[in-house]
């Protein structure tokens, strides 16, 4: 059986390849398949940096209280390091006070027979000098590492004079003398004196006594 079409050409129906329809087919599962690729893919990445990121805060909240004790060591340390370097500071113009008043008390005169001390210190006050200064119109022009000033009762003025000597001839100290006077109400000849003086301890201008 022969079929003929009368229709004009351009009203009748062209058959198309077959492989126009596949590709019509094709083309978006393929371009669909692509995106869900790398759809898939950024979803994987995600979901690898997220467990990445739980992970890393999973071990953070191990370590920190070993973080928290290494944080208070180090600012434990920071306070040591101020603490010596103010010691180090100290230590460059010390004055050892416990040396000084020994030294002091090798000077005091012999005591007496009687049964109270010939000489005694009611007030004594001490502060450090820094650096060392001197002064040709005080201790002769030595080098003062500290002062000292020295109030208290004597037994009768050449135990004062005898003290005052020792402190002149010592090569550790230079004094001045300030005053002395027969305490009020006193009129018997076991009568005491007051007295005040101030010692200067002598260095060698490097900041520590001899």
């Amino acid at each position: 059986m022969i079929n003929v079409n009368l229709l004009p050409k351009n009203l009748q129906r062209v058959r198309e390849p077959g492989y126009w329809r596949l590709l019509a087919v094709m083309v978006p599962l393929l371009v669909f398949g692509v995106v869900f690729v790398f759809q898939y893919l950024a979803w994987q990445t995600t979901q690898n940096l997220e467990r990445d990121v739980q992970a890393r805060q999973e071990q953070l909240a191990l370590l920190r209280p070993f973080l928290d004790e290494q944080e208070a060591l180090q600012a434990r340390q920071r306070q040591l390091n101020e603490l010596i370097a103010v010691a180090d500071a100290v230590r460059e113009n010390r004055i050892v006070w416990t040396g000084e008043i020994v030294a002091l008390l090798e000077t005091l005169p012999a005591r007496g027979g009687g049964p109270r001390p010939a000489i005694d210190f009611r007030n004594l006050s001490m502060r450090s000098v820094v650096p060392p200064q001197s002064d040709p119109a005080r201790y002769e022009g030595s080098p003062i590492v500290a002062e000292l000033s020295i109030g208290g009762n004597v037994e009768d003025l050449e135990v004062l004079a005898s003290f005052v000597r020792n402190l002149e001839t010592s090569s550790d100290f230079g004094v001045l003398f300030q005053n002395a006077s027969r305490q009020e109400g006193e009129e018997d000849l076991d009568a005491l004196y007051g007295y005040s003086l101030t010692v200067g301890a002598i260095g060698d201008g490097s900041g520590e006594t001899p």
